[in-house]
This record gives C-alpha cells, sequence and structure tokens, in this order.
C-alpha cells in the first residue's frame, strides 16, 4: 500500500528517523525504503543492529516502534500514487483487487476508506499474519483468499521485501519504481517504470 497505493513511503522515512533519533540512534534513510514492509519490532532490530547495537532491550524496540506510529499519524498526508486511481477504475469488475500490505490495521482502513472504497476485495495487513514481508505468509494468505491458483495472481511491489514476499510464495511479480532505483528490484519478475506504465502494459490485456 505504502510506496504503491499511496504516495507514504517519505512520512514513514521522516517518522522512522525522528523515533530513532530521539533515542540516539540514526540510520540512513535507504535502509527504509529497502525495507519497507517489513513488520515494526524487526524494522527496529534490524536497523540497530545494522549500526552496531545489537540485542537491544524489548523497551527500547517498543519505544522506537510506538514512537514512529506516533508521528507518522501526525505528518501523514494521505493521497493516492499518480495514476493508481485511474489504474484501478480500469480493473474495477474485471479482475478480483487485493491488498498486501505492512501497514497496522487502523491506518489500513483509513486509507481504503478514504481513497479506495469499494475496491479490493481481499485486504491482508500487518495483523492478518503472524509473519510478514519478506517472509511468504502475507501473500500465501492472500492468494487463498481469492480462490484463486497462484498462477492466475499477479503482485504489484515497490521494494525488495514485498517482492521476495510475493516471489517465495510462488506468485508473479511486477514492480514499480516509485521509491526506489530498479537496480533494487531486480527480483521481480518485470520492472516498470511507474504506474501510468504499468496501466498501459495492463490495458492490452483488458
Amino acid at each position: 500500500m505504502d510506496g504503491t497505493l499511496i504516495d507514504s513511503m517519505k512520512y514513514h522515512v521522516i517518522a522512522w528517523k525522528q523515533a530513532f533519533a530521539e533515542s540516539g540512534y540514526y540510520p540512513e534513510d535507504i535502509e527504509f525504503y529497502l525495507n519497507e514492509g517489513v513488520k515494526h519490532p524487526i524494522t527496529v532490530r534490524d536497523r540497530l543492529k545494522k549500526i552496531g547495537v545489537n540485542n537491544p532491550d524489548e523497551e527500547t524496540v517498543k519505544k522506537i516502534y510506538t514512537r514512529k506510529r506516533e508521528i507518522f499519524d501526525e505528518i501523514v498526508d494521505i493521497q493516492p500514487t499518480e495514476d493508481v486511481p485511474e489504474l484501478l477504475d480500469m480493473l474495477k469488475g474485471k479482475v478480483k483487487l487485493g491488498v498486501v500490505t505492512g501497514g497496522i490495521r487502523s491506518v489500513v482502513d483509513r486509507v481504503l476508506a478514504k481513497l479506495f472504497d469499494g475496491y479490493f476485495d481481499v485486504v491482508v495487513d500487518y495483523e492478518s499474519t503472524e509473519k510478514g514481508k519478506p517472509e511468504p505468509e502475507p501473500y500465501l494468505y492472500a492468494a487463498k483468499l481469492t480462490g484463486f491458483p497462484k498462477e492466475n495472481i499477479l503482485a504489484i511491489e515497490n521494494a525488495p521485501s514485498g517482492i521476495d514476499s510475493a516471489v517465495s510464495a510462488g506468485l508473479t511479480c511486477w514492480a514499480v519504481c516509485t521509491t526506489l532505483e530498479p537496480k533494487y528490484l531486480s527480483k521481480a519478475h518485470r520492472v516498470l517504470k511507474d504506474f501510468r506504465e504499468l496501466k498501459n502494459t495492463l490495458a492490452e490485456l483488458f
């Protein structure tokens, strides 16, 4: 959802950086983009490990990701990614649409109600599965909910963690370069410049 349906990753990065900084830690911006969609406790531990902090206590971990959520809610301006509304209008009623996101349910519900009410048949969020991206569970669960065989499902992602999740679940995955350069998205089966290119490509099939 973040970085695909909505143009929100910049707010996530700002919120993460501020939350870490308030605890005296300073991860690099790119790490948050590369690991988008990962469950929050894992994100905190991985970022701390990357800067040399091993085995942080649970209180520190929870403090950082809880503060991140607070900051994000304060600063986010929820807007659809360019060309996404037109793409969804083109697909609605022709295919079953789903969302597989690492976003927490309260945020996901708010976004879908505000911008995409009535578009999605399947929603898998942070709380839907025990393990999140890059593990396959979110997409395996989504595939089960659709009732379709895996070969009939196309996942659209914008970050390595999501691509790994979809591909390891046995799905075809295309990536769009909304937040990262193509070199970071090489595990996808196809990489597209943006949602306009995706819309034009899919339009040829309908």
